[in-house]
């Protein structure tokens, strides 16, 4: 005790002093984690996702008749980065989704549906073997590639996809095929997820594109 009856610095218990240390690092962590969570957020605000991703999109699209239905054909452009190639040759399976409608267009209601197709495309890198396995749902075929650009191509081409109509179509009407592509969502290792924190940025999904039919 000092002269006025108070504590003195040299004084003050061990087991206090800890305390005070152990309040001020978990203040100072706190408020790190919030400066942190800040500026990713100002990030985000400045430069939407969207300015860092490329833009995947329908193109190449051939329609062609045959028997009473059609033989579809397109290409899916810009669908791969750095990342996702990163992705695969860590092992991870990847797949994309593809959707194609058939519709007939009415002016008094929305357009009629005459067709619809879903179907996958899934990529797996062998590190051991060092090859891809690509697996086409719409030919039920599954290919072994030595080569990464080779895989990429077949993973983001569908070729002559045959589609009926499930009801007579009516003639004289405008009818037109909408398309689209997407990467399935990807649940990442606890490791991965550190290395790509933006996986948003390798995600894609193109608008939905329309091929008119000849009249």
């Amino acid at each position: 005790m000092t002269e006025l009856g108070l504590w003195s610095p040299s004084k003050i218990p061990l087991f206090y002093l800890n305390n005070m240390t152990i309040e001020t690092h978990l203040k100072h962590k706190k408020r790190n984690q919030c400066l942190i969570g800040g500026i990713v957020f100002l990030l985000i605000w400045i430069f939407p996702l969207s300015a860092f991703c490329q833009k995947a999109s329908i193109k190449e699209v051939t329609v062609r008749g045959t028997n009473g239905g059609w033989k579809v054909s397109f290409d899916v452009e810009k669908c791969f980065t750095q990342k996702m190639e990163e992705a695969i040759q860590s092992g991870i399976q990847t797949t994309f989704t593809f959707y194609i409608n058939l519709y007939q267009k009415r002016g008094w209601w929305k357009d009629r549906k005459v067709a619809s197709v879903e179907f996958h495309h899934t990529i797996q890198y062998h590190p051991i073997q060092k090859i891809y396995q690509v697996a086409l749902e719409e030919n039920t075929s599954s290919l072994t590639i030595s080569s990464i650009e080779e895989a990429k191509k077949l993973m983001s081409k569908v070729k002559e996809l045959k589609i009926r109509s499930s009801s007579p179509l009516e003639p004289g009407v405008p009818t037109y095929f909408r398309i689209k592509a997407e990467l399935d969502p990807v649940r990442l290792p606890l490791r991965l997820e550190y290395l790509f924190f933006f996986v948003s940025l390798w995600d894609f999904e193109t608008d939905w594109h329309i091929e008119s039919l000849p009249p």
